[in-house]
């Protein structure tokens, strides 16, 4: 039978303390890269997204700028033919 003295104990705790670290070491670095991972994933997807908004407004804004005109023509033409009669 093994006895357990101080030093086997220390020596064990020793190890059992650096495994700890080195895991919670691991553990917070794996997060800290799927963290950052993750925002870049994000950034990209809202800059897309944002992009694709301002394209989706310019058209239409272009859309109704268009039928304004066509509108102010039509009443134009409404005005101007019954100022004639």
């Amino acid at each position: 039978m093994k006895t357990i003295s101080t030093i086997n104990i220390k020596e064990h705790t020793l190890k059992l303390n650096d495994f700890a670290l080195e895991s919670t070491e691991k553990v917070v670095l794996k997060t800290i890269n799927t963290t950052e991972d993750l925002q870049k994933f994000t950034a990209k997807k809202i800059k897309s997204t944002l992009s694709f908004t301002e394209k989706q407004q310019e058209n239409f804004f272009n859309k109704a700028e268009n039928v304004k005109s066509l509108v102010w023509k039509k009443i134009n033409k409404t005005v101007d033919f019954f100022s004639k009669n």
